[in-house]
């Protein structure tokens, strides 16, 4: 009288897969996107982080050399 868990339902009922990082259906276990389209739109988001991330950077570091100046300055 052992029942079964839930996840050993799901397992059997889908089998294995998993899930689109960019749209979350699923998909067989072996890919990683479903479709063309979701790739392209994750390497564009991709290119947008890192983007955004070195602009930060030199935002920061821009904002660092104006404080040292302003202290030695008025220092």
């Amino acid at each position: 009288m052992s029942q079964s868990s839930w996840k050993d339902q799901i397992k059997k009922q889908w089998g294995p897969h998993s899930h689109c990082p960019v749209c979350g259906k699923a998909m067989p276990s072996d890919k990683q996107f479903c479709s063309q389209s979701c790739r392209d739109n994750y390497v564009i988001s991709e290119k947008k982080q890192k983007k955004k991330g070195r602009y930060q950077m030199i935002f920061l570091f821009g904002m660092m050399a104006v404080m040292f100046l302003f202290l030695f300055i008025i220092g």
